[in-house]
């Protein structure tokens, strides 16, 4: 098991949003939806007139229970099953049809759990949609899912990509664009109609726990254009997208799964860094903004008393009126959906009381929250229908404003009626099953990944010319077993592209150990290891967590003791390049991501593979094509004690490529 790159994938998760375009006139400007318009990244797309009257009629007919249930998107990732075990909803049982038809939900959002196959999705789709509108006239269901593309993807036979740091490093929005369009058409195919994405905070803390190579960049501007046009992408194609994580989560170092995390910028601070890509965003017509749940004690200065600690807490911008209504609203005129993260992350869940974090984020002018509470077993379903009428009797008396309740769920409707979810649900599951077969992780978006990633690989570092790697023995080192097939893969694209004819090339893990790696690269001309770091952590060999790191040093200094060369690919944060500077050179792939199958571009529910590693590892070694990739954010030098220091090593916008092109 990969356990150290779990807790790291762990430190990750969940992310969601939501936003609109709305008025309070009864017709209004939006977006159209048409993937065949060209998207320039600066313009907004071509827009056409919608009457939205039915959203008022709707709202007029809707009791306050029923307001209340359109503003909560639950999970059903697991349920309780007869043997008291929790097992993964793949298919909806009679607990979860019924509460689906009881309560008139805003949406559902799914996890890796709930997907397994392109046709098993269609059919779980659809049956919670057939659900929910067993109850006459009910607005469809949001389907929403994290599909980030890189670290964060939850579709597994889908493409995958690079990951948004990738993207930046090609130094084309274009890209951006493509990834985002492929992305939303295979999740239109499937029937979602949401995608958590994409991330732009602006990753200022090389520390930062949980946003690393989600974020495009360091720098808000570079965030913004690449950001805006994987948004356009993404919506081209009928699929909402949802910023995350506003007001930024990129100057953090704890992770609000686990923690509250605190930024002490003030807002002249925020408005030229953090806020930059959601403006540009929101001018754009995103849908959805999803909101962080993060501290800003020199914005926000209301305090509630933590439930858990006793301490008097900063409100966090998800439940905070001043960030919400008052920057987001009034000051970014944005007048979209917004979604909550995940409420039961611990940076909520163990510090607020569950009604008081509805109300707050409610009279905040929040839309959706998102994942209020555990929804295992029928127990919860009870426990969850409670929860809607606890929160129609504050809103029945005064302490939600109703006023505030109103214009939430015009919002919602509003969006809803853009993507067609008010017209009757009526779909050919057979016909839909299979065209998402044939469409999702086809050979052509599995190509396009393909080309992406190759841009994107970037070369810092390569003394002497070391790369591209010649004819002689050459031991590639993985990180871990489920990554040999996918440098297996671009070795064989590499012959079957005539760029090698070497066949004195070994693949080996370093879960076999440092005797049988040093026995292999023994007599060897070339060694080319892969680097995995997910935390800062993991690069300090004292940490308790730098036990690959150390590794890595012995197999440089044992490569060179034998006359071979050592070149270092970093395959999640780049910020390790700078930890092996004894390496003669050095690429940076911007994802991990590897597979257990065997990785060759194929149609049907083959496991994505994604195509950075097998991506570097091809130009590490083809004599004819360039490296074109340039570094998005600044890689600071490491200290005596393993930690970043001020000075830069390699500058925003480094790059080398070979001398022959």
């Amino acid at each position: 098991m990969r356990i150290k790159k779990i807790i790291s994938t762990l430190l990750s998760a969940i992310l969601i949003l939501t936003t609109i375009t709305a008025c309070s006139d009864k017709t209004e400007t939006v977006s159209k939806t048409s993937s065949e318009t060209p998207i320039d990244t600066n313009i907004a797309e071509p827009v056409k007139e919608i009457d939205y009257s039915k959203c008022d009629e709707i709202l007029s007919g809707m009791s306050t229970e029923e307001k209340i249930a359109q503003k909560l998107m639950p999970t059903f990732r697991y349920f309780t099953n007869e043997n008291g075990e929790l097992a993964a909803v793949t298919e909806i049982n009679s607990d979860i049809s019924d509460l689906l038809c009881k309560h008139g939900f805003s949406g559902v959002i799914l996890f890796a759990q709930n997907i397994s196959t392109a046709e098993q999705t269609v059919k779980l789709i659809n049956d919670m949609q057939t659900a929910n509108a067993a109850a006459d006239n009910r607005p469809q269901l949001f389907i929403g899912v994290d599909q980030e593309g890189g670290s964060i993807t939850r579709i597994d036979f889908g493409t995958s990509f690079c990951g948004n740091m990738a993207l930046a490093a090609t130094g084309d929005p274009e890209n951006a664009k493509e990834c985002g369009s492929v992305i939303g058409s295979e999740l239109s195919a499937l029937g979602f109609n949401v995608d958590f994405a994409p991330v732009v905070d602006v990753n200022s803390n090389p520390s930062n726990p949980v946003i690393g190579t989600r974020s495009f960049s360091d720098n808000a501007d570079t965030a913004a254009e690449f950001g805006s046009a994987f948004m356009q992408g993404i919506q081209s194609q009928g699929v909402s997208a949802a910023l995350k994580h506003f007001p930024g989560h990129g100057d953090t170092s704890t992770d609000s799964h686990t923690g509250l995390p605190c930024i002490y910028k003030n807002y002249d601070e925020l408005k030229s860094s953090d806020l930059v890509p959601f403006q540009k965003c929101a001018d754009l017509n995103s849908d959805m903004i999803m909101t962080a749940h993060i501290q800003f004690p020199n914005i926000e200065t209301e305090t509630y008393t933590s439930i858990g600690t006793g301490e008097e807490i900063t409100l966090p911008a998800t439940l905070s009126k001043t960030i919400i209504n008052d920057i987001l609203r009034t000051d970014m005129n944005y007048d979209g959906v917004v979604i909550t993260d995940a409420m039961q992350m611990d940076a909520i869940a163990e510090n607020f009381d569950r009604l008081d974090s509805a109300r707050l984020a409610f009279n905040a002018g929040v839309d959706i929250l998102l994942m209020p509470m555990d929804t295992y077993s029928a127990e919860d379903f009870e426990e969850l229908s409670q929860y809607i009428s606890d929160i129609a009797e504050l809103a029945d008396n005064g302490t939600i404003s109703m006023e505030s309740i109103d214009s939430s769920v015009l919002r919602i409707l509003k969006l809803k009626q853009k993507r067609g979810l008010l017209d009757t649900y009526n779909v050919d599951v057979t016909a839909k099953t299979e065209n998402a077969k044939v469409q999702v992780g086809s050979a052509d978006n599995r190509n396009k990944e393909w080309e992406i990633a190759k841009k994107s690989v970037t070369l810092v570092k390569n003394d002497n010319n070391v790369l591209p790697v010649k004819n002689g023995k050459t031991v590639i080192v993985t990180s871990y077993s489920d990554e040999n097939n996918i440098v297996e893969y671009a070795l064989q694209k590499l012959k079957d592209d005539g760029k090698i004819s070497n066949d004195n090339i070994t693949v080996i893990s370093r879960d076999v150990g440092i005797d049988e790696l040093e026995a292999e690269i023994d007599g060897s001309e070339n060694v080319i290891a892969l680097s995995e770091v997910g935390f800062a952590e993991e690069m300090n060999p004292y940490s308790g967590y730098g036990g690959d790191s150390s590794t890595i040093d012995t197999l440089i200094d044992y490569a060179h003791e034998c006359g071979a060369k050592f070149t270092l690919i970093s395959c999640d944060l780049p910020y390790d390049a700078a930890r092996y500077q004894n390496a003669d050179s050095i690429l940076i792939a911007w994802s991990s991501k590897g597979t257990s199958e065997d990785s060759r571009i194929s149609d049907g529910d083959l496991e994505s593979y994604g195509a950075s590693i097998p991506g570097a590892v091809y130009l590490a070694f083809s004599q004819t094509d360039s490296l074109t990739g340039k570094l998005p954010v600044d890689i600071p030098k490491l200290d005596d004690y393993y930690e970043y220091s001020s000075e830069i090593l390699y500058q925003r916008g480094f790059g080398l490529t070979y001398p022959y092109v």
